[in-house]
């Protein structure tokens, strides 16, 4: 309970988003399996239990300030769990059974009377769980599909522990003794894992490039960054990097590839902080590209085709880099630079501009830009300067050289310079056919 407290302490008041989002990962982490199972207790299929349970993953999220005491936060989670699965039941219609995971046998089996027999086995258990009342059902599901222990389960469901083990052992009575292994495997294997994360992935990568889109806001801001950074040698960076990398240089996993080590990356960073390596001072560097984040649904899995986007976040959006070594490279230059960009790409050099520490990963005087905009201030581009070590590691002599960089995220700038209210307008027409 200590652990469930501290991490919802940090993914709701920690300063740095990369350092809630790694918090609320891993809360993810612990409750996705259980919230999945609760979900399928109440709707009877593993699909929409894993869209339900995503979607209240990303409500969580965005009401942690709501939750008074963190430690109820498995309680506080289920409601909301419940109170999503009620709006996936009137969006979509329900079967008893969820045929079409039962029928999801590997095709190892080569025996068509095994298999055959196989599928019957799943159907039967599937039936008998969807038959058990409804407490005796939550507590089933939840027990046997990844082994959280009856204590685990009454925080969730708010009872005491000896109110979970009455239902279990009722649940157990009721079903034949030689399904109880059948409903472990089952709702075993029905658990989320690394192939719904794949799904994501793919369909990320799917989407439209707007930076190879003359004409596109995106492009153009990218056009109008390159041409304030004109002394800037422009790099391109892969989308899909090691997970190593991704942790030091970004704090954050990502979407994981299943069986890999290999991720989507979450910044347009690792390209630039790579590239330094092995050249002579003064180094520019600037580059630009789709970077992927998981929207409060968590680090690892546990993010639906579309959950969590709404009119200002998306998972997948642009960002740019800029890296600058050379003598001089301090704060102080790190601003300068930063706020003639930012006045020139927004054609506005009288703009009103505010800073705010903040840590990020690798980083010294770690700091966010805001501009002001009709009384309202908004986050505009994050940066820092290298810290000695990581200035050393990189093969720069930190008593001769220093080094700032700064991220923008493009969309968010394109809807600030040509009034754009919703981000996902900018991947809809007249932008994107």
């Amino acid at each position: 309970m200590d652990q469930i407290r501290e991490l919802v302490v940090r993914a709701a008041t920690a300063t740095a988003h990369t350092e809630r989002i790694a918090a609320y990962g891993q809360l993810v982490q612990m409750f996705r399996d259980m919230a999945c199972g609760y979900a399928y207790a109440r709707l009877g299929d593993f699909h929409l239990a894993e869209d339900a349970a995503q979607e209240a993953f990303v409500l969580a999220y965005r009401r942690l300030d709501q939750l008074r005491q963190p430690e109820a936060f498995p309680g506080w989670f289920r409601s909301i769990v419940w109170t999503t699965c009620g709006q996936m039941a009137r969006k979509r219609s329900m079967r008893t059974v969820g045929l079409d995971a039962a029928a999801g046998v590997p095709a190892r089996l080569p025996d068509p009377s095994t298999l055959a027999e196989a599928v019957e086995m799943r159907d039967e258990v599937l039936q008998a769980i969807s038959q058990l009342p409804d407490k005796e059902r939550e507590v089933t599901t939840l027990f046997y599909i990844n082994g959280y222990s009856q204590k685990d389960i009454a925080d969730f469901l708010e009872v005491p522990v000896g109110t979970v083990k009455n239902r279990l052992n009722a649940s157990r009575g009721r079903l034949k003794e030689r399904m109880l292994n059948m409903v472990k495997d089952t709702l075993h294997q029905n658990a989320p894992d690394g192939r719904f994360d794949r799904k994501v992935i793919d369909e990320l990568l799917s989407r439209p490039r707007p930076l190879e889109m003359p004409g596109h806001p995106v492009r153009r801001v990218w056009d109008a960054l390159q041409l304030a950074l004109a002394d800037y040698e422009v790099i391109d960076g892969d989308e899909i990097i090691d997970r190593q990398t991704q942790e030091a240089v970004s704090g954050g996993v990502g979407y994981v590839f299943p069986d890999t080590d290999k991720v989507l990356r979450t910044s347009t960073t690792p390209a630039t902080f790579r590239a330094i390596f092995g050249r002579k001072p003064p180094v520019r560097l600037l580059t630009a590209g789709r970077v992927f984040r998981v929207l409060a649904s968590g680090s690892v899995g546990g993010a639906g085709m579309g959950s969590g986007e709404d009119a200002t976040h998306m998972r997948l959006f642009h960002q740019a880099d800029a890296v600058c070594v050379d003598t001089g490279a301090d704060v102080a230059a790190l601003r300068a630079t930063m706020e003639r960009v930012i006045r020139s790409i927004l054609e506005n050099p009288g703009l009103e501009i505010r800073w705010h520490d903040v840590k990020y990963p690798l980083f010294e005087n770690g700091a966010d830009l805001d501009v002001q905009l009709t009384r309202k201030w908004v986050s505009m581009a994050g940066c820092g300067t290298l810290s000695a070590k990581t200035l050393r590691d990189a093969g720069f002599d930190p008593s001769k050289v220093s080094c700032f960089a700064f991220g923008l995220g493009l969309e968010r700038i394109a809807m600030v310079k040509y009034s754009i209210d919703d981000i996902r307008k900018l991947w809809q027409p007249p932008y994107v056919p």
